[in-house]
């Protein structure tokens, strides 16, 4: 047991209930991660605020779940990896992309290749990039912003593949069919 509860919309915190209530309204449900950040309304609500920053940047959802799936991929965390293999299939991303970066690759598709190649070059050289990886994602037509905004992808991010880890959050029913053992996949590594 390791003393985190899972909060639902009937036991979570006053503080909490709001967003838990936005969340199970655009997904249908509330994933087990934010039932356990419920219990810490302020850290609920930061990381509200992170993945509302995230949502609003100029990635697509696709793009923005291929950052989210790398770095959870990379963090080594089965719980956000499953969740991030079903939000991106159902984003659109295809299926042979998805399996690609669950087994520590980069996408055939030049512009995910490129996203996914800084967010590991981030993670890897936690952010120390040399100006070359700089000057290659910008020559791919991206935007210092980007880099700006694919940060706040990983913060996020990071903070439920920890907490994830941590607590020992169970898989949800709905990303039961996306589940994944890291013991099987290598960390994934920049070129």
């Amino acid at each position: 047991m390791t003393g985190f509860k899972i909060e639902t919309l009937a036991t979570a915190p006053a503080g909490s209930r709001d967003i838990l209530d936005a969340i199970d309204a655009g997904l249908g449900f509330v994933p087990n991660v934010y039932g356990v950040f419920a219990r810490a309304p302020n850290a609920l609500s930061a990381l509200a605020a992170i993945n509302a920053g995230f949502d609003a940047s100029s990635f697509t959802p696709g793009e923005r779940e291929i950052i989210a799936l790398t770095t959870s991929v990379y963090n080594q965390c089965p719980y956000c990896v499953a969740g991030h293999s079903t939000f991106a299939l159902a984003h659109g991303v295809d299926p042979e992309t998805v399996e690609a970066v669950r087994a520590g690759g980069l996408s055939k598709d030049t512009r995910l290749q490129v996203i996914g190649q800084l967010t590991l070059s981030i993670l890897e050289k936690k952010g120390a990039l040399g100006p070359s990886e700089i000057r290659s994602f910008l020559n791919a037509g991206f935007q210092p912003v980007h880099i700006l905004e694919l940060l706040v992808g990983i913060a996020g991010k990071t903070m439920t593949n920890f907490a994830s880890k941590i607590a020992r959050i169970p898989l949800d029913d709905a990303f039961a069919a996306q589940a994944w053992a890291s013991a099987t996949t290598k960390t994934p590594t920049a070129a």
